[in-house]
Parts: structure tokens; C-alpha cells; sequence
């Protein structure tokens, strides 16, 4: 193995590394509000019921993180599979619903049934996790987040808008690189980074929408993954 070689790997291990510890950011931010929404207020049985199964969705989705971070590493290709992409934002949806019930953010689906598609389930839903914990960070005091699914020919068509103030037009043409932020006081800069490279290992692209009002991001997949990398599994 030649010192270049050796080089690129070792760039590649310390950008999955950033990457792992930039998604296990959000599920253990909902594990410290959870906790301190049970500590700080006065809530009644069923309430406590739905933080609890929060809390236990947050800590499993650090599981899962960890252990598809460790099987990358001992197996020649990730673990793709169909699945239904509706289950797969729900399950995302899920994860930030408590957060969301918070802010007084109403979150809209609109995602047909059936629409299967082979992917990465836990790289993609964590794509989904990090737009919409980008939308609740731009919507502190309520709004609306809309998820949409268009299926087209050999290919899905994916938007998550949102209500806030939308893109600042000083980091819009780098939202998508490594340590762009936009003035978040715990941001690292790597989520839409992340998921973008998320999506284009699956032969898919992603993309920021202008609109008039609110953030919108898009997403297109195809319906079978077509990279080499996948090609292989």
C-alpha cells in the first residue's frame, strides 16, 4: 500500500468519523430534552408515556448509528434493501416529533404508500433527520414543515419545505460544503454535507429550492440504486 493510498483512507475514516458524531447529535439532543422536559415541568401519564418512548427511539437510533458506522468497516458494501419510503420519513418524522410538539411545528406528509425504493435505510432516514432538524432550528416560535413524494419515470421526486425565513443568501451557494454555517452557535457545518454524499452514493442528487417564503430542499432517487458501489451488493 502506497503513502497515498494510505492517505485517502485515512481522509476517508476521519470524514465517516465527523460524520458519526454529527448524527449522534441529534438523537442525544433529544434524549437531553426529553430529560429535562420530565425534570422542569409537570406532566400527566400520557405525556410522560410519549417522552419515554422518545427517549427510547432517540437512544436505539445511537445504536443503530454506531453499529451501520461499524458494519461499513467489516463488510465489503452497505447493507442496501427496498423499502418503503413512506415508512422511512415516517420513522424520521418520528424522531424529531417531540421536538417539533415543542416548537408548535405542525409537520405535513404527503408520501404515497408503496413507494419502494433500495437504499441505505439508516444513511437516508438520517438525511430526512437532518432537514427537518435543520427546519425546526430555523422555526423556534411554531410554523409548518411539508414533506412531499412525486414518483417519476425510474425515479422519486422528494421535497421538505418549511415556514422559517428561508436561506441566507451569503451561505446559499455553499450549503452543501463541509463546515458551512449559518451562524448556528453549536453548529458544526456538516449535516447537508453529510447528506448530500449520503445521496449521491445512492446515484441520487439533492438540492436547494428558492421559494418566497421557508427553506425548500429536494431530493430525487432513483428507484433502484444504480452507483457501482450498490451495484455490487
Amino acid at each position: 500500500m502506497n503513502v497515498t493510498t494510505m492517505v485517502n483512507q485515512e481522509a476517508g475514516l476521519a470524514a465517516e468519523i465527523a460524520s458519526l458524531l454529527h448524527d449522534l447529535r441529534n438523537p442525544l439532543c433529544a434524549i437531553h430534552s426529553g430529560a429535562e422536559w420530565l425534570i422542569g415541568q409537570e406532566v400527566s401519564e400520557p405525556q410522560v408515556r410519549r417522552l419515554m418512548q422518545n427517549l427510547y427511539s432517540a437512544s436505539r437510533s445511537m445504536r443503530e448509528l454506531i453499529d451501520n458506522f461499524l458494519s461499513r468497516y467489516r463488510a465489503a458494501a452497505p447493507p442496501t434493501e427496498p423499502s418503503d419510503l413512506r415508512e422511512v420519513i415516517g420513522i424520521a418524522v418520528d424522531r424529531i416529533a417531540l421536538a417539533a410538539e415543542m416548537q408548535s411545528v405542525q409537520i405535513v406528509q404527503s408520501v404515497p404508500e408503496d413507494l419502494i425504493v433500495t437504499l441505505d435505510r439508516q444513511r437516508i432516514q438520517q438525511v430526512f433527520v437532518n432537514l427537518l432538524v435543520n427546519a425546526l432550528e430555523a422555526m423556534p416560535d411554531g410554523g409548518i414543515i411539508r414533506i412531499s413524494a412525486i414518483p417519476q419515470y425510474e425515479s422519486v421526486l422528494i421535497r421538505v419545505r418549511d415556514s422559517g425565513p428561508g436561506i441566507a443568501p451569503e451561505i446559499h451557494d455553499r450549503l452543501f460544503r463541509a463546515f458551512a454555517t449559518a451562524g448556528k452557535v453549536n453548529g458544526l457545518g456538516l449535516g447537508l454535507a453529510i447528506s448530500r454524499q449520503a445521496v449521491v452514493d445512492h446515484g441520487g442528487e439533492i438540492w436547494a429550492e428558492s421559494t418566497r417564503d421557508g427553506a425548500s430542499f429536494a431530493i430525487r432517487l432513483p428507484m433502484i440504486a444504480q452507483t457501482a458501489e450498490f451495484a455490487a451488493c
